[in-house]
């Protein structure tokens, strides 16, 4: 029987050699980030992500087969817009902003074809088929703070993991094992006493380090959130329509994050820095098609189109007030008090 450091090593060239760009082994076991994370659920961080709540099974995966003795974390690098370009940059030209995540196909679909074929190959490696599985962000897996025990990179205060070479520009999976494989060692924390990502929040919505509240997170409210979202944060969302980036784009270590060089993640034209009125239209007459093998597709339609409402009386641009107007008579409730909430905002920007 091969030894685990030649297994894990077989293991880890399996990965690197289907596109990943960073991999990281950690034992299966209760991790420390419990007590964080059921007090985060305790102060109501969380908001409506009720999935979020099962604390004692997000923080050991033995609790989803016992079985499981290693997590194998999987990271791989999404950014592919140049540095130069930023949701501040888009704004000032009255354009709107899809988080860099979702400019593309949709990660899901994409990393979850990578794994199946790598849990396969892995299955080779051994003499009795071993039990896997694998999750891409919709399992309940901790999968940061396994990223961090594996030596992958460290938690920043943005609650992101950060990748001293790659930044926080990756997705992460995990694949998980009943075999015992080598353990990597996690990385030192290496924010020092930067606080830019708190500092850059709009919404205030890092409450402390490594906390974030999602009930003022941007990203939760325009994608998980599916209700009515109050002037007072709508107005602070600036041009971000889908998700948020400025926590990320601020942060040192993402100024000198490399390109993603797999054209799988190159941004769709419709998503790529957007036109307001365009992609507006294109969400009223076209969201069957728009949404195919998009991540977009979870705001669902009408998040989108409030979502868009909202960006528009951001601008502060009045030729944006007879679109706005059409939304006002909407059926749709959220739809007719955004768009008088945007109304009002274009019409204060141009008293001011």
């Amino acid at each position: 029987m091969p030894n685990v450091e030649y297994i894990t090593n077989k293991i880890k060239n399996i990965i690197f050699s289907s596109g990943f760009d960073l991999v990281g082994v950690s034992e299966a076991q209760r991790l420390e980030d419990y007590e964080h994370l059921e007090k985060w659920i305790e102060y109501g961080y969380q908001g409506d992500m009720k999935y979020m709540e099962n604390v004692s099974k997000r923080s050991d995966v033995r609790e989803i087969d016992s079985s499981f003795k290693s997590v194998i974390s999987c990271a791989i690098n999404y950014n592919s817009i140049n540095n130069e370009v930023s949701s501040s940059k888009a704004q000032e030209q009255k354009l709107g902003w899809v988080s860099r995540y979702a400019i593309g196909d949709d990660y899901h679909d994409i990393i979850k074809k990578k794994l199946k074929a790598i849990s396969y190959k892995i299955e080779n490696l051994f003499q009795f088929k071993p039990q896997i599985r694998y999750y891409v962000d919709t399992g309940p897996v901790l999968e940061r703070a396994y990223a961090e025990t594996s030596g992958i990179g460290w938690i920043g205060k943005n609650s992101c993991l950060i990748n001293k070479d790659v930044g926080s520009w990756i997705f992460l999976s995990e694949i998980l094992i009943d075999q015992v494989l080598q353990y990597d060692s996690d990385v030192k924390d290496m924010c020092g006493t930067c606080t830019k990502c708190i500092d850059s929040c709009p919404t205030n919505a890092i409450v402390m380090d490594k906390v974030v509240d999602s009930n003022k997170c941007i990203s939760y409210l325009n994608i998980e959130n599916k209700k009515y979202i109050s002037d007072y944060l709508a107005k602070r969302f600036a041009n971000n329509i889908y998700g948020c980036d400025i926590c990320q784009e601020v942060c040192p270590w993402n100024q000198k994050a490399k390109l993603t060089n797999l054209e799988i993640f190159s941004p769709r034209r419709e998503f790529r820095i957007p036109d307001l009125v365009t992609l507006l239209s294109n969400v009223e007459n076209n969201w069957e098609t728009l949404k195919i093998k998009s991540a977009i597709k979870r705001v669902k339609k009408e998040g989108l189109i409030r979502n868009i409402l909202i960006v528009m009386g951001n601008t502060g641009d009045a030729s944006y007030i007879p679109i706005l107007e059409r939304y006002l008579v909407d059926k749709d409730k959220i739809y007719a008090r955004t768009a008088q909430d945007s109304i009002q905002r274009i019409q204060e920007a141009i008293d001011s």
